[in-house]
This record gives C-alpha cells, structure tokens and sequence, in this order.
C-alpha cells in the first residue's frame, strides 16, 4: 500500500464519486512503484458496485492519463489480472489536464506536488496577500503544536527496498491464509516468484507483498467459483424443494437459498428457474465468504 499515491488519488478530481473511488482503491492497493494488480471483480467487492461500473471507470481514468493498464497473459494464454500502473498528479486537483504518464509537470516539485512556478509569487493584483480584499490562503500543511512535548521529530532510518531474498519462502500465517481461501500455496508462491522476477520488484517487506498477492488470488478465485455453478445440483434441490412437501435443506447453500421459497413459488416455472438459478448463486458466493471467514 503506497500512502503517498493514496493521499494524492484522495486530492485529484475525476469528475464521478464512484469513478474517485476507484482510483483510490487502486492506489491503496500500489506499491510505491505506482504498480497496482487487483482483480476487477476484487475492486468491485471492495467498492460494492458492479464489475461492469469497474471497467467503464478504469476505462475513463486511462483516457485521463491517470492510469495505464498493462494487460497480463498466463503461460496457457489465460487472461490474469491486469496491471494497473498509477499516473498520479495534483495538477488535476485544479481541474487542469493531467501530465502524460511518467511526465513531471511544470511547476510541481516534491511528493506532495507543491507549485514552485512563477504563479506563486506573493506580489501583484491577483497574489498579493497585503491588499484590503485579498483572500487569505489556505494550507494543507499539518497542524504542529510548539507546546506538545510528546511529538519527536527525529525519526528513525526508513527501511531500504531489496529484491527477494533468495531464503524467502511462504510463512505459517501465509499457508492458513491459502487454505482458508482454497488456493495452493506452492502454485501461489511460483507464480509469485517468478513474476517480480521478471519484473526486479523491490519491496521493503516481502511478506506483506505475498500476503497481498494470495488475498488477490483468493478475490480472483471466488468471482471464477461463483461463476461455475453447479447447474445439475441447481436444478435437482429446486425439483425437490417444490415437489416434495417435506423436503430439507442438506447444506449451508441449500438452507440460504430455502429462504426466498415461498416468493419463488408464487412464480411460474420458467420465471422460478430462472430467480432460483440467480438466487443459488448468490448463495455460493455467500457460503464460500463464510467458509474463508471461518
């Protein structure tokens, strides 16, 4: 999680709340490189709207040149989650067009991108601070209290970014957390290698970047599980559950879905199929969050 990209994400107008808070998210989820890889249906969890609502704002941020999106294959030629590399300025907190990726806009200068330019200058009609009706500023600087005897100002060396150690290898709180979400952490850890291999990654706790790589995965995992759904078990609970008058339900899925059973049943059969199928879906989604938490 890169603090710097998120303050900035938190300053920058897009012009759409839900598309801001798309672009926080993905900063929130970026290494300090500006590299960020969520899955969309991840995003779209984590935002509460619809995967769809996640591309269409991921689309508009790239036409603003805050986002460029690498697109990302397995070796099989299976889609895997993009990378979403983060083009952050405080130009278009002014509503100014944002500096191409990569680009250093003029008049901006250190991380928090305070103006320099010749704008800037305290004298003159429009700056001067001394006039009778000239507006006083306001600063986003914090707040230091001189009285405050608690606050150290000398703080410790940062830690140094290094590539993987070659000894680095999934803990015991990495391996629970793969269970708990189904994935093998063997196949998780590969792929993971070999991917900021490739790349010269450099992390400051690599730790922490494989715990977010496996709750990526896990996300990724639960949007392809709630799309296979079984339609043969489906199909058979929704003919016992009408024809028998004393049937039961046999499992955590079966007892979410014997919820809706009367409002189903006033349907005809081709309309309670089909919001019986949406229904079993959204409680295979629901258990398998209850399994994780679990």
């Amino acid at each position: 999680m890169s603090m710097i990209l998120t303050a900035r994400a938190l300053q920058i107008k897009t012009g759409n709340p839900l598309r801001k808070l798309v672009l926080v998210k993905l900063a929130d989820n970026a290494n300090d490189q500006g590299e960020s890889w969520p899955s969309v249906p991840y995003i779209a969890e984590q935002c509460e709207i619809s995967e769809r609502s996640v591309q269409n704002h991921i689309n508009a941020l790239v036409k603003m040149g805050l986002v460029r999106v690498e697109s990302r294959k397995s070796a099989n030629g299976l889609n895997q989650s993009n990378i979403y590399h983060l083009c952050l300025d405080v130009t278009a907190v002014s509503g100014e067009s944002p500096a191409p990726c990569g680009a250093n806009p003029a008049g901006v200068s250190g991380a928090n991108g305070s103006r320099t330019g010749a704008a800037d200058a305290p004298g003159g009609a429009n700056g001067s601070g001394s006039g009778a009706g000239a507006a006083p500023g306001i600063s986003h600087d914090p707040v230091i209290d001189p009285d405050n005897k608690n606050i150290n100002p000398v703080r410790g060396k940062a830690k140094s970014k290094t590539v993987m150690p070659e000894n680095f290898a999934p803990t015991p709180e990495h391996i629970e957390q793969a269970k708990a979400a189904g994935l093998d952490i063997q196949d998780e850890f590969q792929k993971f290698s070999d991917y900021h291999a490739s790349k010269g990654t450099q992390y400051v706790c690599w730790n922490s970047g494989f715990r977010y790589w496996l709750n990526t995965a896990a996300g990724f995992k639960r949007s392809a599980d709630s799309k296979n759904i079984d339609t043969t078990e489906c199909d058979e609970v929704f003919r016992k559950m009408f024809s028998s008058s004393d049937w039961k339900p046999e499992n955590r899925v079966q007892e979410l879905v014997a919820k809706h059973k009367s409002y189903i049943g006033r349907m005809n059969e081709i309309a309670g199929r089909a919001a019986f199928r949406g229904y079993w879906k959204q409680a295979t989604e629901q258990a398998a969050k209850e399994r994780e938490a679990a």
